[in-house]
């Protein structure tokens, strides 16, 4: 029978091999390859601390475009939330691990041997995929290939779907000799807080992002009172999740291509119209939130690297915000004075007698240094991929089988998320989704993309006509 084989048993690879379940009419294999987190659960909600809370409403975390209300109803099923009314728990942020849950709940049940019925048959390697060899060409010409693995036997597969997820983090300039130094802590998802230092020390968090978030709030659950500082370039924290109102379409859907300049002229004259009516202008980045996709790849090359150099930090701070509680957490942090965030960028790292040394400087000022008794690694994944450190997208590379995107910031796909190859060439095989594909649609990392790209794909795969379902505004405020 024909055999898929997913590279990546979080989120993204997770729902694909869900949806071939559901849409399968002939006998089917597919191997899932998941390495380094929980199978089904990722790196995002394989957290098992109840603190870390979703960055979005439970009512737009649905597994299934064609079923929005999924997740919403399964929450349903749960004791804990049946004193909670259903306006409230639509706008509830859940914690993440409950909605670990829920996907390793879907796979459980359409990935499992329980419904006779279905003609799937699916199992998990647990494994790093490190090179996918090419197949003679078959009689349909669509030649399949071979998943190398790190440690197991070779996987054959008619279709092969990279579903990594992002990149580890970043290298810090002086961090590769602090591997073993326990002061250092370069994956803010280890286990980290098991061993923190006294409450008289200071802890230095490398970056302000929602990971570096996760890290106080944590820190302030655990009822550590030590000093806190937060470095990143900007010095942004992200914003509060909140109540807004009905507000019009700022862009007209017209088809016409717009330039980043008029882009950002007409997304600015917005704002001040929401905050003439008293309302907070990250409203009208929301209501581009269906078509952000186009938008994106209607810019030329140069515009976009302008808009990563000069907006993409205004933007995601207001794109990405937080849950109430989170906000309320790191807003006590920083009016108790426990907290410190310095706009500057890290130039070294270096080990000292009493902790690691941060080299840094900021836009104005001279040179400075701090020491932190325990410094986390909170910048985010690598977002280059033409350097990337895993065999897998190296090897890939090398044999010209696919290729950097313009951006080269993850891989570069057709529409129908066919990976081109060196030669701009579609690979029949070999499909993408998830994070690896921000730089050809910029916003891949969320649920509510993530699962229509699953949904896609699969049917893809199972060379079907896709399937069209209604795609509602994603509006992440309260109205």
């Amino acid at each position: 029978m024909p055999t898929t084989a997913i590279i990546g048993g979080g989120f993204s690879g997770t729902l694909a091999a869900v949806n071939l379940t559901r849409f399968a009419t002939t006998p089917q294999r597919v191997v899932i390859i998941n390495s380094g987190s929980p199978f089904g659960r990722g790196t995002a909600y394989g957290t098992t601390r109840s603190e870390h809370l979703l960055n979005v409403a439970a009512r737009n975390m649905s597994a299934f475009p064609d079923h929005p209300s999924y997740f919403f109803d399964w929450l349903r099923s749960r004791s804990e939330f049946d004193a909670i009314d259903d306006d409230t728990l639509r706008e509830t942020f859940i914690p993440r691990r409950i909605f670990g849950d829920y996907v390793r709940g879907l796979a459980a049940h359409y990935l499992g041997t329980a419904d006779p019925r279905s003609s799937v048959q699916c199992e998990v390697v647990e494994d790093s995929a490190v090179d996918v060899v090419p197949r003679g060409l078959s009689a349909s010409g669509n030649q399949g290939g071979v998943v190398m693995l790190e440690n197991g036997e070779p996987i054959e597969a008619e279709s092969i779907l990279l579903a990594t997820g992002n990149q580890p983090p970043a290298g810090l300039p002086g961090a590769s000799v602090l591997a073993n130094d326990r002061r250092y802590s370069g994956n803010p998802w280890k286990d980290w807080h098991e061993n923190l230092p006294s409450d008289d020390k200071h802890i230095v968090i490398l970056g302000t992002g929602l990971t570096a978030v996760d890290v106080i709030v944590t820190l302030r659950n655990k009822g550590w009172c030590g000093k806190v500082t937060a470095v990143s370039r900007n010095g942004m924290l992200p914003q509060r999740h909140f109540r807004g109102i009905e507000w019009p379409q700022v862009i007209p859907d017209d088809g016409q291509t717009r330039s980043l300049k008029e882009l950002v002229r007409l997304i600015r004259q917005d704002c001040e119209r929401l905050r003439g009516a008293s309302q907070n202008p990250a409203i009208a980045v929301d209501k581009l939130r269906s078509r952000t996709q186009q938008l994106w790849k209607d810019l030329s090359l140069d515009e976009r690297t302008l808009f990563l150099k000069k907006y993409s930090a205004d933007w995601n701070v207001i794109r990405h915000r937080i849950a109430g509680p989170i906000h309320d957490a790191i807003t006590d942090a920083l009016d108790c004075g426990q907290l410190t965030i310095t706009a500057a960028t890290i130039e070294s790292l270096t080990a000292g007698e009493h902790g690691i040394g941060i080299q840094m400087v900021d836009r104005e000022g001279p040179p400075k240094r701090i020491e932190g008794d325990l410094v986390i690694n909170c910048t985010g994944p690598k977002s280059r991929f033409s350097d990337s450190a895993l065999p897998l997208y190296r090897n890939l590379f090398d044999r010209g089988l696919a290729k950097p995107d313009a951006m080269d910031m993850g891989i570069a796909v057709a529409d129908d998320f066919t990976v081109l190859d060196s030669n701009d060439v579609p690979v029949p095989f070999l499909h993408a989704i998830g994070p690896i594909l921000k730089g050809t649609l910029w916003e891949s990392i969320a649920v509510p993309e993530l699962r229509q790209q699953a949904y896609l794909v699969a049917q893809s795969i199972l060379d079907q006509e896709p399937v069209a379902v209604s795609n509602p505004d994603t509006i992440e405020y309260c109205i």
